[in-house]
């Protein structure tokens, strides 16, 4: 029996053997195994890619996020709004900085709620993280920002599953005061682990290249250190992955956007029938895909459908469970009643380069039968 995972890595065989023959060179010495001339031109190109001035390449989206927060210097009475459909590493970075958490639910397309978003902000608000989830950037990001703009609100895009991902003329990662980008190996481009933050500032980015290297003064020649940093930083066969993975990066968004048309074609009746909805992109916009997200209509047994599905060898997956603020680490009390709903409905179809149009096609008849069952 196939089976289908919901996300894997993918390089052309072209460039694997490219790769391989850089690797050597590392390898037997003649390059760099860190702080080289890949990760720097990563940082580069991957700026280029985004139309962002600066560029800084980490080892995580976790160290992203936690470097983008340490820059703005809060502290225990500053509030860090975040969406409650997130990974882990959104919320506990706003705690490694220091400052208190605040929760947001989301609306329909499972991101921030602009509305609930203004409920909560005080006059302690110092940033937003903004989560484009599965892919998908806000239809209502620019009236976000705007908003945040002019409350003096820094913008912190959470990218981890947007690279590629536009809104307009805008590439994730050029929307906010940072982007935070994954390069874990389950995203739409991948160096195994890795991260990249995104700016335009170039004081901002001062201050998140020194801490992402033990908090080294990079403007100054010599070993000057005059932040309290960390080694958040990437070796140069993840760099040079990561240059390989970016050029490729509008064909891999190009391919899961022609995968998740085949989906929604298939699902139009069900649509239609709002058995089942979709995540409903700006039309200006353009969805990176890393998940196709589907809410089942609440006749349906979640759970079920998903168990049979995987019987069947098509892994299909519900991320993320719990819901952020009920994690043991916050374990709040809090209800969010939009959040909590469509985290009990919704399921994620594969989605990723060795996905095919046949197999496509075969993942969704078979979802279709069991929603016709």
């Amino acid at each position: 029996m196939k089976v289908f995972n919901t996300a894997f890595p993918y390089f052309p065989n072209e460039d694997i053997e490219e790769i391989l023959l850089e690797v050597r060179e590392i390898l037997e010495g003649n390059k760099m195994l860190t702080m080289g001339e890949n990760v720097a031109k990563f940082e580069e190109e991957f700026a280029t890619y985004c139309a962002t001035e600066y560029a800084v390449a980490t080892n995580s989206c976790t160290a992203a996020l936690e470097i983008a927060l340490a820059t703005l210097r809060l502290s225990a009475t500053d509030e860090v709004v975040v969406p409650v459909q997130t990974f882990i590493a959104t919320g506990s970075s706003v705690l490694k900085a220091g400052a208190k958490i605040v929760f947001c639910d989301v609306d329909d397309n499972f991101l921030l709620d602009f509305a609930f978003l203004k409920k909560v902000i005080t006059k302690k608000t110092k940033a937003v993280i903004i989560v484009h989830f599965a892919g998908m950037i806000s239809p209502d990001i620019l009236e976000i920002k705007e908003y945040l703009k002019s409350k003096n609100i820094a913008l912190i895009e959470d990218d981890a599953h947007a690279h590629g991902a536009t809104f307009g003329p805008l590439k994730a990662g050029n929307i906010g005061d940072f982007g935070c980008f994954s390069f874990y190996s389950t995203k739409n481009m991948t160096t195994g682990e890795g991260g990249m933050i995104t700016l335009n500032n170039k004081k901002d980015y001062d201050t998140c290249a020194s801490l992402r290297n033990r908090g080294i003064d990079t403007t100054q020649k010599g070993e000057l250190f005059i932040n309290i940093g960390s080694n958040h930083r990437l070796t140069e066969i993840q760099g040079l992955l990561g240059r390989y993975q970016l050029k490729r990066l509008e064909e891999f968004v190009t391919h899961r956007n022609k995968i998740a048309h085949i989906y929604i074609e298939a699902l139009s009746d069900l649509l239609k029938q709002k058995r089942v909805r979709i995540q409903q992109p700006a039309k200006n916009s353009r969805h990176a895909y890393w998940r196709f997200l589907l809410f089942l209509d609440e006749a349906y047994n979640r759970d079920a459908i998903q168990e049979k599905m995987n019987a069947k060898g098509i892994k299909v997956d519900a991320p993320y469970s719990p819901l952020l603020h009920k994690q043991p680490l916050f374990n709040s009390k809090l209800i969010f009643p939009h959040a909590e709903k469509l985290s009990k409905s919704h399921i994620s179809l594969p989605i990723h380069m060795l996905i095919t149009e046949d197999d496509a096609h075969f993942i969704v008849d078979t979802l279709k039968s069991l929603l016709n069952d």
